[in-house]
């Protein structure tokens, strides 16, 4: 718009000069008239454009108008930052170089259990764990500095005395003049990603021992193997040498150096026993017991058991018992089930009294097994330690230990044969009157 009348206005100047020139010959008509239209329009064309190259001046009201604007729209925006900062789902805290809060968030007084007015003017420091001060006081002086934090580690402390810890960062704040004068903190808890990343850890080294212990349990299993196997060798030529002795062709022995021979015997069997035992038990342990299976007679089988514990019955006067009320047809492995009844019945022997001492064995049908039991008038088990029963050692720290020996092996044994077999063994017993240790085995 203004451009139009500055062209007008230097049309109608030069309009006015070109009148003023025709009026300067007072021979041509009307010179007189013509130089006054003259002037005027040359003048007239001056002032349109003068005024059309000044930038137009506000007014009043559209000044006021104007500063109005401005002043809503910083409260507005002011507002809008405040609401933002109340409002934040992270906690949030301004502090001034001294580290003394002159701001925080609701999400901050939320997570801190104070009142906003108990946290306003204190320092930061009270709300950092004990053990975290240093740390800190470090980032504090670093910031200080060089006017950065970003994603720092600290544990915080609430007004319970509860710790957790977090990730501090903070955006600085400056004075008009370019001073740092405090900063606005962002704090999110970790709590959740820490707790989960020790959990990894724990893991990790849970799984790191357990490695080692395999390792450990497989150097250990090799050393009672090649320990047990060596102890054999001299074990069988005891034995042996004894035999030897006792034979008549190496000459004559009194009766004393008899009984001590057979002591030694004795001994070496029950030495060669444990050994065979701890391999057992290795066996078990790692999943090495070799099993098979065959077709076997209840009854004949029983039978041939009465054959191998009544010898050792009638030297220990003990009244022996079998029955067999079944002649089942049961696939299983012979050898380990000979190896339970063995272990039970020794065990039994060991228990019943000198005198009027008795010990029955039976098998019969119950459902889809063979329902087998060893069952002896004995000390029986207190209740205290019928949890322990099956348990490797449980005799140990018993006091009758030395008087009946055992290595509280075989009850561990027979667990594990009878359940390799697809069978389960429990007992019941009552103190001074005896045990029945029940064992079955699925048809």
């Amino acid at each position: 718009m203004s451009s139009f009348s500055s062209i007008g206005g230097l049309l109608l100047g030069i309009l006015g000069l070109l009148a003023v020139a025709y009026g300067l010959d007072p021979t041509t008509p009307y010179a007189s008239q013509a130089f006054s239209v003259g002037v005027v329009g040359a003048g007239a064309g001056g002032i349109i454009v003068w005024a059309s190259s000044r930038k137009p001046s506000k007014s009043i009201l559209v000044q006021q108008y104007e500063n109005k604007s401005s002043k809503d729209d910083s409260i507005q925006d002011l507002v809008k930052y405040k609401n933002l900062y109340e409002g934040s789902p992270v906690m949030q805290r301004t502090v001034n170089t001294d580290g003394i809060i002159i701001e925080c968030n609701q999400m901050y007084v939320k997570n801190f259990g104070n009142e906003k007015s108990d946290i306003i003017g204190k320092s930061l420091f009270e709300h950092v764990a004990e053990n975290n001060r240093e740390n800190m006081q470090k980032t504090f002086e670093s910031w200080k500095k060089s006017g950065r934090v970003e994603n720092e580690e600290i544990w915080l402390k609430r007004k319970d005395g509860s710790t957790f810890p977090a990730l501090l960062s903070a955006n600085n704040i400056h004075d008009n003049k370019g001073r740092l004068i405090g900063s606005n903190t962002l704090i999110r808890d970790i709590s959740q990603t820490y707790h989960a990343h020790k959990i990894v850890e724990d893991n990790e080294r849970q799984k790191i021992q357990l490695d080692e212990l395999k390792k450990m349990n497989a150097l250990k299993e090799e050393f009672y193997m090649t320990v047990s196997k060596e102890c054999q060798i001299p074990l069988e030529l005891v034995k042996r040498h004894c035999d030897i002795l006792k034979d008549s062709a190496a000459g004559k022995l009194d009766v004393k150096q008899l009984d001590v021979i057979d002591e030694i015997y004795n001994n070496a069997g029950k030495l060669e026993q444990l050994i065979q035992d701890i391999i057992d038990v290795q066996k078990l342990n790692s999943n090495k017991m070799e099993f098979k299976k065959e077709l076997l007679q209840v009854d004949e089988f029983m039978h041939n058991m009465d054959d191998v514990f009544s010898p050792m019955m009638k030297e220990k006067n003990i009244e022996f018992v079998t029955h067999a009320s079944t002649k089942y047809a049961l696939t299983s492995d012979k050898a380990r089930l000979k190896q339970v009844f063995y272990n039970l019945v020794q065990n039994a022997v060991d228990f019943v009294p000198s005198e009027k001492g008795k010990i029955e064995i039976a098998a019969r049908e119950e459902g889809d097994s063979v329902l087998f039991y060893v069952k002896d008038n004995g000390i029986g088990i207190s209740e205290k330690r019928k949890e322990s029963v099956f348990k490797k050692f449980y005799q140990v720290n018993l006091s009758f230990k030395r008087k009946y020996g055992g290595s509280g092996f075989g009850l561990v044994i027979c667990k594990g044969i009878v359940e390799n077999l697809g069978g389960k063994i429990w007992f019941e017993s009552k103190e001074a009157e005896g045990t029945t240790f029940y064992f079955s085995i699925p048809k």
